[in-house]
């Protein structure tokens, strides 16, 4: 499962579970690029990866920002070999207060983001090269929530299956798969969760009876993203203790 001189780009790669993957990818001998929009946290991976990577701000929502990102490293790289669309917000009203503009805030960096940044990437794409989409068990479960994340993640759950039996990528051998992480210890998590009794009650539904780590979540990207994964397309590895399996 070595990465020596992969040329992995990451995006929501300076917190959470794309902060962990490109941590994992660098350990494992991956050169990576980590996209944010927060600059601080920027600075912060690019002191983290050193000579193993780059952090550069992008606006995954902005289709013009990401494909200037992938002419960058088109023109500095040549290639890239591993894409992880990682980036992703949860943040969105009750179903009552839901307004248009509510709605694309959050659909246009979890569905548009995402498919755009795999469309871009697609000329800088390698022979071989391996696509990480990051899903959610929310799109797989009903329970009471956010239906409108929910609904984000199962148009990537949908979109990244489909890609991933895609002819023209299987002529180039181009993988396509999900991971779907359930209840992880990250910040954007903890902003959501901060009542005591939330946590507990997540928990409660885990069979493993605590939260993932997101360095669990950067193990099976990690997976996907070597050849030991080089049969395998349109999956799906769930990271989230049994709670949508068991």
């Amino acid at each position: 499962m070595e990465l020596t001189d992969r040329i992995a780009l990451i995006t929501g790669g300076t917190s959470g579970i794309g902060l962990a993957a490109a941590a994992r990818l660098a350990r494992a001998g991956a050169y990576v690029i980590a996209l944010g929009r927060n600059r601080e946290r920027l600075e912060t991976v690019r002191k983290l990866l050193g000579a193993n990577g780059e952090a550069s701000a992008c606006d995954i929502s902005a289709p013009d920002e990401l494909a200037k990102r992938m002419d960058e490293v088109k023109s500095r790289h040549g290639r890239l070999d591993v894409l992880v669309a990682n980036a992703g917000i949860s943040q969105a009203p009750s179903m009552g207060q839901l307004t248009p503009r509510s709605f694309d805030a959050l659909m246009n960096v979890n569905c548009r983001g995402a498919v755009f940044t795999f469309v871009h990437a697609l000329p800088v794409l390698a022979n071989g090269a391996s696509v990480i989409f990051t899903g959610s068990v929310a799109g797989r479960k009903g329970q009471p929530g956010d239906p409108l994340y929910a609904g984000s993640k199962g148009f990537i759950r949908a979109f990244a299956r489909n890609a991933g039996t895609d002819p023209e990528l299987m002529k180039r051998r181009i993988r396509v798969n999900v991971v779907v992480p359930g209840p992880i210890e990250t910040p954007l998590t903890a902003a959501a969760t901060s009542d005591t009794g939330i946590r507990d009650w997540v928990s409660g539904l885990i069979p493993m009876r605590r939260w993932g780590r997101a360095e669990e979540v950067a193990e099976a990207i990690h997976f996907f993203a070597s050849d030991a994964s080089s049969f395998t397309t349109g999956a799906e590895i769930t990271v989230d203790g049994g709670m949508s399996h068991v």
